[in-house]
């Protein structure tokens, strides 16, 4: 990346070369808005990769809309990810990615998922049956109740289906590919013949989750069994300008997608949410009391979540706290302007979501959890590019609806019936891999209210 353009081009804040790489290594969400902090709203950090990093709505907007064109997604990033997703919605590219997002977005219509609702609630009402029995001193780690809550979910609206019997193995194969591209291991992953001992238990783990995805899809849509699944829909989408669909292999990887991508992130929202409410009962008995004179003890239905809108709010603002996607990458495809600099081609452009939720100026006391922040009156005064928590634009994660719908019709369900407390002296930490995790889980003890 040249540091200089055209008359008028300003030169661009550069970090030294492999600057603070040990850090990022665990912690690059934290080290890269740090980095922001101290350069300014465009850097080129050069740290394991060069990459420029924007941290602005003005900088951002024409990445995710305008400019997007420009924008591919051809980095070593997404390139770690397509070795597991293939060529699903989140990593494919170009004219491609346009016909299957024309293709599969007929699936996601709000008509449509609402149709879930009572899926999610049955499941949901199951957990709830679980923790009934449990014993009140045995500590619960909610981050692994909700990723085997969702995965059941999606196992339902995905397959139609009771998919519980690969839950323990898919947990596994997730752990196995669920790394930062700051991983080495992982970036070795694009080399898979170094014979590694990650290469060779990635691969095994490879193997399995192709297994697992073809046994599902095994028997559907080739004698038109298709179903009122999304697994049924998939099969059933026809390109309305050649009448085509999509091959068994397309469909794996829209199959690996979704149940990687879709159920780890709403996962991780619902427990980063469910945290923060166990740490501030002040709000927690306020959604509390909102819930129950909404819904009087019933759980909620699509219909309902408008009305809600204290919860939807408790969910936003949880989502900027810990956004489930901490931070993407986009490569400039030609020479690009971005504000006051010009970007030559091929440049690296960063989006660190957790750094463009924590600005003071769209956020004030950005640490604070304040779900008033998303009060209709103040969210319709803020920058729609300062909050991201879905991306945006053409490439707005097409998940994101099925997302809501579930987190909110979990909590309306979870949150009336048990308070939550973290487990004193556990060490709550984030962890930066593709999603947002707590490295070291979130244990609570359950308590009826």
């Amino acid at each position: 990346m040249t540091e200089s353009g055209p008359a008028g081009a300003g030169r661009l804040p550069t970090t030294p070369r492999f600057h603070r790489v040990r850090q990022a290594g665990r912690n690059p969400h934290t080290v890269m808005h740090e980095v922001l902090q101290e350069y300014g709203d465009v850097v080129r950090w050069r740290g394991l990769f060069d990459m420029c990093i924007v941290n602005h709505p003005d900088l951002i907007r024409p990445v995710l809309t305008q400019d997007y064109r420009h924008f591919s997604k051809n980095t070593t990033h997404y390139r770690m990810l397509r070795q597991v997703m293939g060529n699903g919605l989140v990593t494919n590219d170009g004219p491609d990615w346009v016909r299957q997002r024309r293709l599969i977005q007929p699936a996601f219509a709000s008509r449509r998922l609402a149709r879930f609702d009572q899926t999610i609630n049955a499941l949901t009402s199951s957990l709830l049956a679980r923790w009934e029995r449990q014993d009140p001193a045995e500590a619960v780690w909610i981050d692994r109740e909700m990723s085997a809550l969702t995965f059941d979910i999606v196992g339902e609206t995905l397959f139609g289906r009771d998919i519980k019997e690969h839950a323990r193995e898919m947990a596994e194969i997730l752990e196995v590919v669920n790394l930062s591209s700051n991983d080495l291991r992982s970036f070795l992953t694009l080399y898979p013949w170094i014979p590694t001992a990650y290469n060779r238990k990635w691969k095994r783990a490879m193997k399995r989750l192709d297994g697992i995805v073809y046994g599902l899809m095994e028997g559907r849509g080739a004698d038109g069994n298709g179903g009122g699944d999304l697994l049924g829909r998939l099969f059933a989408a026809r390109d309305e300008e050649t009448g085509e669909g999509m091959h068994d292999r397309q469909i794996r990887d829209e199959v690996v997608t979704l149940i990687l991508a879709g159920h780890e992130t709403s996962a991780m929202a619902l427990s980063w949410t469910l945290y923060l409410l166990a740490t501030h009962p002040e709000i927690e008995a306020r959604l509390v009391e909102h819930l129950e004179a909404s819904l009087h003890g019933a759980p909620a239905g699509a219909e309902d979540l408008p009305r809600l809108t204290y919860l939807k709010q408790v969910v936003q603002e949880a989502m900027r706290i810990y956004p489930p996607v901490w931070g993407y990458v986009r490569r400039a495809e030609a020479e690009t302007e971005l504000g006051d600099y010009v970007l030559p081609a091929r440049t690296w452009v960063g989006v660190v979501t957790w750094a463009l939720h924590r600005r003071p100026d769209f956020w004030p006391d950005p640490e604070r959890f304040d779900p008033d922040r998303f009060a209709p009156e103040r969210a319709e005064e803020r920058d729609f590019f300062a909050y991201l928590p879905f991306a945006a634009g053409p490439r707005t994660c097409i998940g994101a609806g099925m997302a809501m719908l579930e987190i909110q019709l979990i909590l309306a369900q979870l949150v009336p019936q048990f308070r939550m407390r973290v487990v004193p002296g556990h060490p709550i930490e984030t962890e930066a891999v593709v999603t947002l995790k707590p490295r070291h889980g979130i244990p609570v003890t359950l308590s009826r209210r």
